[in-house]
């Protein structure tokens, strides 16, 4: 009966051991996938930026065209002076505008990889995690096995 505490002991740690390593790989699994994720949405977080800033560039030059158009019916000349400025100045800003929408969909983007590469990281370390914990598992099995074999050694029980 002592020999089956020890087997059971040993057998529990194992099952320990294994049961820590299936989790670390696990979370590190699910850390990769949500990591692909991430990427996947900073790609699609910077091609939303292109979209909306192209259209931003369209609508904008949209309404420089009709304040042109509604100048010039009016006998106003655009291409000269203040008006000329002014335009310069809208189109200018427009142009702006349109950068900055880029480089907020590129800064998303940024951080969704950044964060990726955080998930990565931490999927790793649970994976190595795992491994230790199964390690310690298995020593502490082991050195408690041997103990009480020492002790049924010493007391007669086993000879």
């Amino acid at each position: 009966m002592p020999g089956a505490a020890i087997a059971a002991t040993v057998i529990g740690a194992g099952i320990t051991a294994y049961g820590q390593i299936q989790q670390g790989k696990t979370a590190n699994a699910i850390a990769q996938r949500n990591a692909q994720i991430m990427n996947r949405n900073a790609t699609i977080a910077q091609q939303n930026a292109e979209f909306n800033a192209k259209l931003q560039e369209r609508e904008d030059s949209r309404k420089r065209k009709n304040q042109q158009a509604g100048l010039q019916a009016s006998g106003v000349e655009i291409y000269e002076g203040s008006n000329l400025i002014a335009f310069a100045n809208q189109e200018w800003t427009d142009e702006i505008n349109a950068e900055l929408i880029r480089r907020g969909g590129e800064n998303e983007a940024a951080n969704l990889r950044m964060q990726a590469g955080v998930t990565i990281a931490e999927g790793q370390a649970a994976q190595t995690a795992g491994y230790t914990a199964a390690g310690g598992s298995l020593l502490t099995g082991i050195g408690s096995a041997g103990m009480d074999y020492r002790v049924g050694k010493k007391t007669g029980v086993f000879k």
